[in-house]
């Protein structure tokens, strides 16, 4: 077999629709599916034989332009897999983060170590998963990649008058005759300007014939072509012998077989969604199931019987897939996947021709279209991972007229704000309180913030005096419940807490917002940052307290 692989460059937003968002939107997968890829090189091939009759997959057709396009693209000979970010000063292809990997809580993405849970348990419980989606790993350092995204605004029109049209309702008994146009609804794409890398996996009287559908460069992906998006251009074009017993392997991950065996354990990390069926036939998300899958792949490739134990440890997660047909104008049926960066731990070994069976052909339905691939011992037996950061070139200077100062010192101001909101919520999301304190302090407490607040540009009077006196005049009974409600993640008091929020709101290790730098905000020039002792620190050290009382109101009820 051969690994054909090429860059993808979207010229044009790419709208990849996905099961995420309301009724309204259509939000992107944050990669291009092998489905697309597939469905755009058949429709390539239709076109460049129009000899083809419009039913040349049924079987009483057994024409030998009929066989070539079964087997190219509908007999599973031939893999497209899903097109992943591409790293260029690492020149690798990202793949999907693995769900083991944990971090301490109250720490920043970029200032910790990872934990491998599927290596070893650490006994803080304190842990929270990594959000991002695709990393690229160099033995123990790790760099994380997320996609661009670019939402637009669209309106529903009628397609003959080119505008909207009204409501049409039958004069006599108001029912509706014929419904209005002028909907509106948004579309959250993959932005222009990212670099995908795409492989083929094919046989090898297949390759040339693939090669030659990969030219001319330009070409279209995913919906919404006539309306500005999808435009990709097709970029290094490279083939790759499958190991053959005498040339260096290829491997999806970049390691060698022979480099991942003899392990103690055997892990399993899925770098696609994949689809399986239980015993009974259905679609299931339990780990049995995939076990099963990987048995009886095995099974039929090999002709071997092998019976894997139960799994040690699972770090699972399930999604709705789907897809779309263009020939039927259909969406396919919908289905439960588990989800790629799912990781499953078994106390065995398998040979270095299992794993490349396995590796190579995947687990699953629609291993076609890119479901079921699988590495095996990918992240070898590292515990912890130190996250590499890039050097990112410095943005050119951007000269302004001095008239548009003021807007681009706004536009810095609204995204300093919203940068700030995110972080709140983030911060209010990790906190706890003890239940010793009752809802009527709360409210105190949050009436106290909220009149500091009304009281923030007044220069006569300080914004925090309102806490400051609710703290100082609190009877025995009250300061005794703030003395004995304990935040959690420290050693602190509720009062002792709200003290030091008030004292250092920024810039220390013990204060909510420890790493103010990282939210500095550059348009153009006009530079916008959170300063320790500014009306803007005040105001949302005041509405984190606001945030914590009530967050903590809500839990008591």
């Amino acid at each position: 077999m051969k690994a054909i692989t090429f860059l993808l460059e979207a010229k044009q937003p790419i709208l990849a629709t996905s099961f995420q968002g309301d009724p309204n939107s259509d939000v992107s997968y944050p990669y291009i599916p092998g489905s697309m890829i597939r469905g755009a090189l058949i429709s390539r091939y239709i076109k460049r034989h129009p000899e083809l009759p419009n039913d040349f997959l049924s079987e009483e057709i057994n024409k030998e332009s009929n066989q070539e396009i079964k087997r190219l693209f509908f007999n599973g000979s031939n893999r497209y897999l899903n097109a992943y970010l591409f790293c260029e000063e690492q020149e690798k292809r990202t793949l999907p983060v693995p769900l083991p990997w944990y971090q301490n809580k109250d720490e920043e993405l970029f200032s910790t170590e990872i934990l491998d849970l599927s290596q070893n348990i650490p006994e803080t419980s304190s842990l929270k998963r990594i959000n991002e989606k695709f990393c690229i790993v160099n033995n123990s350092q790790v760099i994380f990649y997320q996609d661009k995204r670019r939402i637009n605004i669209h309106n529903l029109r009628d397609r003959t008058k080119g505008r909207s049209s009204p409501i049409k309702r039958n004069p006599d008994n108001n029912q509706v005759i014929q419904k209005g146009e002028g909907a509106i609804f948004r579309y959250e794409a993959l932005d222009s300007g990212q670099i995908f890398q795409a492989i083929i996996l094919c046989e090898d009287n297949d390759a040339d014939t693939i090669e030659k559908l990969l030219k001319p460069e330009d070409i279209w992906l995913g919906g919404s072509q006539s309306a500005g998006y999808g435009h990709t251009k097709i970029i290094k074009i490279d083939s790759y012998k499958i190991d053959n017993g005498k040339n260096k392997e290829w491997s999806e991950i970049g390691i060698e077989v022979k480099n991942r065996i003899n392990r103690k354990k055997l892990r399993v990390t899925l770098l696609s969604d994949t689809i399986v069926r239980n015993n009974c036939g259905q679609i299931s998300t339990d780990p049995l199931s995939v076990k099963q899958a990987i048995e009886e792949k095995l099974e039929h490739k090999l002709k071997i019987k092998i019976q894997l134990p139960q799994p040690t440890d699972i770090f699972i997660s399930s999604k709705v897939v789907g897809g779309f047909n263009r020939k039927w104008g259909l969406s396919l049926p919908q289905m439960t996947a588990v989800s790629a960066g799912s990781v499953f731990v078994f106390n065995t070994q398998l040979t270095e021709e299992q794993i490349k069976t396995l590796e190579n052909e995947g687990i699953g339905e629609r291993c076609i279209d890119g479901f079921g691939r699988i590495a095996i011992n990918w992240l070898g037996t590292y515990e912890k991972f130190n996250i590499n950061l890039l050097q990112v070139d410095s943005e050119p200077d951007i000269n302004i007229e001095e008239e548009y100062h003021d807007l681009a010192a706004q536009i810095a101001e609204n995204i300093l704000r919203q940068r700030l909101e995110r972080c709140l919520v983030e911060k209010v999301s990790y906190i706890k309180l003890t239940e010793n304190i009752t809802n009527t302090q709360l409210s105190r407490l949050e009436m106290a913030a909220r009149e500091g607040l009304n009281t923030l540009h007044n220069l006569q009077s300080c914004a925090y005096l309102p806490i400051c006196n609710l703290l100082n005049n609190l009877t025995s009974k009250a300061r005794e419940q703030y003395r004995n409600t304990q935040v959690s993640g420290t050693k602190s008091s509720l009062e002792e807490k709200i003290k030091i929020w008030l004292e250092k709101p920024i810039g220390n290790s013990k204060s909510w917002l420890p790493n103010p730098e990282e939210l500095t905000v550059n348009v153009a020039g006009v530079i916008r940052e959170i300063q320790p002792n500014s009306n803007l620190a005040k105001e949302y050290t005041l509405r984190f307290i606001m945030a914590v009382a009530k967050k903590a109101k809500k839990e008591n009820n």
